[in-house]
């Protein structure tokens, strides 16, 4: 009898053949047919950095992660059909909503009523659902959410006489790449473990709608940092803490070490990947250079966690753009003493 591959029998193999013909992935990115880039979540990552995140700018933000959700959308929504006409319209409409939640790992949608099953992060998918009914329906809506279990939303929708207008995008375009491969499980699980995609314009957008709040951050933490607004200092250090809470080994012992582990630990998720780096003349400083870095905060916060692993100290970061690429300069915030 043949032997039976039972990690490959686990795989979802029609999943992984619909996310390789929808992304690519080149420089650490992970781009679709439009040059619109994307990020690979662990779902209870995201849970965790949303904790961070909010913890740190100090405000209640479900309302603007919904919104910042639900106008990514509607952009991306510009090239993909979910309007259709004459007969089987309704059940028409109902697969390609269901395929489009099904690529991404975000659950299961239902129009009506308006509700989802999803494992991940209630605003986003609220705002996700809102933006997909407002083109279904040609109709602007003022959304409410409401738990019912930890795993079912439901929407509330009341109709208003707000136009639909084109929604910009806040990120340029990419060329595309190699086919993107994942060894998916039923579910986009990834080794067991739930993990799903989402737009880096939905953080980018978040980081926009931080404008004028004031997060809770030390005189110490932030002068640790460029001085580029409260919304991307939150954003970097949820996503420094997010890192150093968790359970990867991050090694880097040399330039080589750094540029293999962030291409393996970041540029496989769509953070970007450096494409080359230096030493610093610092106790364990480091430099590395990036071609394209979509939303910098994003980034620049999870290479200070995995330097903080890595050398065990407080961390101070530099950004210098340098002829259209970004240098990231990593190096121990206080002196260290060489006697």
């Amino acid at each position: 009898m043949p032997l039976i591959d039972e990690e490959n029998n686990l795989l979802d193999v029609e999943l992984m053949s619909d996310v390789a013909s929808a992304f690519s992935t080149k420089n650490g990115l992970i781009i679709d047919d439009d040059g619109n880039q994307w990020y690979i979540w662990r779902i209870d990552g995201l849970d965790s950095w949303w904790r961070f995140f909010e913890e740190i700018i100090d405000a209640p933000m479900g309302r603007k992660l919904a919104n910042a959700a639900c106008d990514e959308e509607e952009f991306l929504l510009e090239n993909t059909d979910l309007n259709f006409n004459g007969f089987f319209r309704k059940k028409k409409t109902k697969a390609a909503l269901e395929h489009r939640w099904k690529l991404h790992g975000w659950g299961l949608p239902n129009a009506s009523p308006p509700s989802f099953e999803s494992a991940g992060l209630t605003p986003v998918f609220s705002g996700i659902l809102q933006a997909q009914l407002e083109k279904i329906n040609s109709s602007r809506y003022r959304m409410l959410w409401e738990d019912k279990s930890p795993l079912a939303t439901v929407l509330t929708l009341e109709p208003t006489s707000i136009p639909l207008t084109k929604s910009n995008s806040v990120l340029p375009s990419q060329e595309k790449g190699k086919p993107l491969l994942l060894e998916l499980e039923s579910g986009w699980r990834i080794d067991g473990l739930g993990h799903l995609m989402l737009p880096v314009g939905v953080f980018k957008r978040l980081e926009m709608a931080c404008s004028g709040l004031v997060g809770n951050i030390g005189e110490d933490e932030r002068n640790s940092w460029p001085d580029f607004g409260d919304g991307f200092l939150s954003i970097a250090i949820a996503s420094k803490r997010l890192f150093i809470a968790g359970e990867e080994l991050f090694l880097a012992a040399d330039v080589d070490g750094w540029v293999d582990s962030c291409e393996s630990f970041f540029g496989s998720r769509g953070f970007s990947s450096p494409i080359s780096g230096r030493v610093l003349d610092t106790p364990g400083g480091i430099e590395l250079k990036f071609e394209t870095i979509p939303c910098l905060s994003m980034t620049v916060g999870y290479l200070a966690g995995a330097w903080v692993r890595s050398e065990g100290r407080p961390v101070k970061v530099s950004v210098i753009r340098e002829e259209n690429f970004d240098l990231i300069k990593l190096e121990s915030r206080h002196e260290i003493s060489s006697d």
